[in-house]
């Protein structure tokens, strides 16, 4: 852990899984043994995804139950402060925005462009995202060779896939 917190602090993405309930006892195993991962290293993750095995319509499903944001270290108490971004509403089975992303406003900020300009290219996103998802039997290569398009030619494949609706 210490050595993929090391590799996130010198600005390289990094993924990885662990079980906890809840940003406070993420933070705890981090901290603990065997890990020990200094809590000012914590402050390099930038965000963290919750998953649940839940029920839907009787049917056992994996579902993303919350994203948080790690926004910074309060210099006074040293407790880390989070903001949640999105949550699951397990009856209607969507996610709720919570209307703020600090990570999207850096983004947004880093690449100079406005609220409206990221909200719309966040929107063509979800678009082609749930195109996908609609496909009956899309292969993993298929799916990679859609995102790679949509870098390359996102007018062009958006485009077809209004046409294909």
């Amino acid at each position: 852990a210490y050595v993929l917190f090391q590799a996130m602090a010198t600005g390289h993405t990094t993924y990885s899984t662990m079980h906890a309930d809840s940003p406070q006892s993420l933070i705890h195993r981090l901290e603990s043994k065997p890990m020990n991962v200094p809590r000012i290293m914590i402050q390099s993750l930038d965000f963290i995804c919750f998953h649940s095995v839940v029920r839907i319509k009787n049917k056992r499903v994996r579902r993303v139950t919350r994203i948080i944001e790690i926004i910074d270290i309060d210099p006074l108490t040293k407790e880390i402060i989070t903001n949640e971004v999105f949550s699951w509403d397990p009856v209607t089975d969507t996610f709720r925005y919570s209307g703020r992303s600090y990570i999207l406003e850096k983004i947004r900020s880093e690449l100079g462009i406005s609220k409206d300009e990221i909200t719309k290219e966040l929107n063509r996103r979800i678009k082609l995202v749930n195109w996908l998802i609609g496909k009956d039997q899309i292969s993993f290569r298929e799916c990679v060779q859609m995102i790679e398009e949509y870098r390359e030619r996102p007018d062009e494949l958006l485009g077809r896939i209004e046409k294909n609706d």
